[in-house]
């Protein structure tokens, strides 16, 4: 739903639904050590150092949010506005929240969800009318290695993994199947929206620097000349609740200190992050490499190394024994 053109490569076609099939499937592969690590009790946030680095790479992650977010604002949805105004309204806004915690971000969350329901089903029934098969066709247009920077892309865009290992001691009952279900209907809702983008808009798609948003204009309701709102109240609803929860998670992660302090240290770290991110032409495009090797260390490597290292804590041992 907050897609940006400019962090693909290649074509807006058929070839990006191959791609999130694609990320869909490694994501899932991916996530296995750090499904191991919560069944074995084993948690490299536990380690502090550990922590540290994932509070840094969640900082990171919420600051990229926040500047694309505040790109779209001030270039689509107030082109005479500043982007680090909505910068620093969005990081005081999330300060707040996750001040408050993750429960209170949970029930807000919920309101969020059942809005997402609706503007979704909104999306694909208003333009069903617009749907042109022909518009699939050829199936693939990109080279393999559009198609697989775009999969790289998309999976190391995410933080479901980290947020798995972060969270799961706040988790009641089993975090693994929650988990996987959200995962799986993430997908599949993005590539229901992406499917629909490229048979509404055709060749189109590739000059929109927001195709989701393009598909929302395109949407009508009797009277009402277009949907691009709904759009646009979701995105906001999510920016909050994506900087709420990686902030929440940075602070967390950083085991000395209270928890306002930390929530202010994150806070202010990601605001500046936000800043210079927003500045940049093409926001949160690095090299595929670099991204592809930060996103295996974090979620993949470390997690195999706690596996066969780490010793559980007491604590965890005591509760399963008893």
């Amino acid at each position: 739903m907050t897609n940006i053109q400019s962090v693909s490569t290649g074509l807006m076609n058929t070839d990006m639904l191959i791609s999130i099939v694609f990320a869909l499937g490694f994501n899932l592969l991916l996530a296995l050590p750090a499904i191991y690590c919560y069944f074995k009790h084993k948690n490299p946030f536990d380690v502090k150092i550990v922590g540290f680095i994932y509070s840094l790479y969640f900082i990171i992650l919420a600051a990229i949010n926040i500047a694309r977010f505040s790109y779209f604002a001030s270039t689509t949805l107030n082109p005479d506005s500043r982007s680090w105004v909505f910068s620093m309204v969005i990081v005081l806004c999330a300060f707040y929240g996750a001040y408050l915690g993750i429960e209170s971000l949970a029930r807000f969350s919920s309101f969020a969800f059942i809005l997402l329901i609706i503007a979704v089903v909104a999306a694909l029934l208003c333009n069903y009318e617009n749907y042109q098969e022909i518009n699939l066709y050829p199936v693939i247009m990109n080279d393999t290695k559009s198609i697989f920077d775009n999969t790289v892309y998309i999976i190391s865009s995410s933080s479901e993994i980290l947020v798995l290992l972060c969270l799961q001691k706040k988790t009641n009952g089993n975090a693994v199947k929650p988990y996987v279900w959200s995962v799986v209907a993430s997908f599949f809702t993005i590539f229901l929206l992406v499917l629909f983008v490229n048979a509404v808009m055709g060749d189109a798609a590739s000059f929109q620097a927001f195709p989701l948003y393009t598909l929302y204009e395109f949407a009508k309701i009797g009277i009402f000349e277009r949907l691009d709102a709904l759009h646009i109240s979701f995105w906001i609803f999510a920016i909050f609740i994506k900087a709420v929860l990686l902030i929440y998670c940075a602070s967390i992660s950083v085991k000395k200190g209270k928890n306002s302090t930390k929530c202010i240290i994150c806070s202010v770290l990601t605001l500046i992050l936000a800043l210079i991110f927003s500045q940049m032409t093409q926001i949160g495009n690095q090299s595929v490499l670099v991204v592809a090797v930060v996103y295996i260390i974090l979620c993949v490597i470390i997690p195999l190394l706690t596996l066969m290292f780490k010793k559980r804590n007491s604590g965890d041992e005591l509760i399963e024994k008893f």
